[in-house]
């Protein structure tokens, strides 16, 4: 090999540390929003933006496309989701902006939008493909548009700091409008802040939209969670980072928020959405609001869970995952902890199989060869001992107030364990 050369192993690795951040769907409706009121303050269309992230620095989003309909302004933004899995990349996320005042009586156009008199801010619309929320537990009331906290922030900073950049005293068309705002749409009132120059007395109205959304919400959680008609805008940067941990982790969070905001006492933490399956098959008298995927955050989940107060806990997961809980990974994907089947075959050599079958056991190719092997030499022990120090794992982590049990499944799907600590 030439010096300098790369090895294979080499070239892979740095191929994942190149993966492509992008942004989230909170920083492509933000940038659509300040798009459109740039059109409208301005009269000159914007092809980019720089949109303020939380972290207080300005990424530039392209602007694919904005233009008038009648007094609103309106802008589009492809949504980037980089080298992350996301179902959002690529979708096309729009919004409508207008903008309005007090009547010369000084009563609000906007009649009924909040119950709040003459509150000036921004009014967000839930438009076509925006999903609003039906459930408890959720960062957004019952009834508002699934509009996350951070965007919410995001779109109130970036507006607000349009309105200070291009002047907002004198909106030509737009003084005098008499048409109300559209308050039998979901909506949410987001305040300015500190008044600035011509502040008084306006509303800024955006209504997002996602015109896939309604379909791209059935390849999501957005279903079961409650949140119904379309995609959330979420975000927590403003970035997005490809297999981000963080994002997963807030899936689970929010997840058990909301079995527990329906009054769910014990919860299932399913590996995939096959043991869920499984598992609902043996547990049907649990709401389906209980069932929650966890993938491998098993101690991130099993601490979550007990933080929000569950009283019990169900595992449901397949033999690889036991094993390595039964270990105490807290994170248990292969790429991360590599399978390990030393500490099975010592199970085996405590329990008296031979030294030749714990050597086949240790050298298995996989978790499902190790447990072929189990089952062929009928050593149910061993796998019950497994499956106990996995289910003490998880009660350590737990806490006394929580009890916890295991459902575990072979690779055809039968009940092979169910043990409780």
């Amino acid at each position: 090999m030439k010096p300098g050369a790369e090895k294979d192993g080499d070239k892979s690795s740095k191929k994942r540390k190149r993966l492509r951040c992008g942004f989230s769907t909170g920083t492509a409706a933000t940038a659509a929003a300040r798009a459109a009121l740039r059109l409208l303050l301005t009269g000159r269309s914007p092809s980019v933006v720089a949109v303020r992230l939380p972290l207080g620095y300005y990424l530039p989003v392209f602007v694919d496309g904005c233009g008038f309909d009648g007094l609103k302004a309106w802008a589009r933004v492809i949504k980037d989701g980089g080298d992350d899995p996301d179902v959002t990349h690529r979708a096309e996320i729009k919004t409508s902006v207008r903008c309005s005042r007090n009547r010369a009586d000084g009563s609000r156009m906007l009649d009924g939008i909040t119950g709040e008199g003459g509150c000036a801010g921004i009014c967000v619309l839930a438009g076509k493909g925006v999903g609003v929320v039906t459930r408890r537990g959720l960062p957004a009331a019952v009834g508002e548009p699934a509009v996350n906290p951070v965007p919410r922030q995001m779109l109130a900073l970036n507006l607000v700091e349009e309105l200070k950049l291009h002047s907002c005293t004198a909106l030509p068309g737009h003084s005098k409008n008499t048409e109300p705002c559209r308050s039998s749409m979901p909506h949410i009132l987001l305040p300015f802040g500190e008044p600035f120059p011509g502040s008084n007395g306006l509303l800024v109205e955006v209504e997002i939209e996602v015109p896939r959304g309604v379909e791209l919400a059935r390849h999501t959680l957005n279903p079961r969670l409650g949140v119904a008609g379309g995609i959330s805008i979420l975000g927590t940067t403003g970035i997005v980072k490809p297999f981000s941990h963080e994002a997963y982790e807030d899936t689970v969070r929010v997840s058990l928020s909301v079995a527990a905001s329906a009054g769910c006492r014990q919860v299932v933490l399913a590996t995939g959405g096959k043991s869920e399956k499984l598992a609902g098959r043996i547990l049907p008298g649990l709401p389906p609001e209980s069932f929650v995927q966890v993938a491998d955050f098993f101690d991130f989940s099993v601490r979550e869970a007990s933080r929000k107060g569950f009283r019990g806990i169900i595992h449901s997961a397949f033999f690889g995952k036991v094993v390595k809980m039964a270990q105490g990974h807290p994170y248990t994907h292969a790429h991360t902890v590599p399978l390990d089947l030393g500490p099975l075959a010592d199970a085996a050599r405590r329990r008296g199989f031979t030294a030749g079958f714990c050597d086949e056991i240790r050298s298995a190719n996989t978790a499902r060869h190790a447990l072929e092997l189990l089952l062929e030499q009928k050593a149910i022990s061993v796998i019950e001992d497994v499956s106990r120090e996995a289910l003490r794992q998880s009660a350590q982590i737990a806490g006394e107030a929580c009890s916890v049990r295991l459902l575990l499944f072979d690779y055809s799907g039968n009940l092979l364990m169910d043990v409780t600590q």
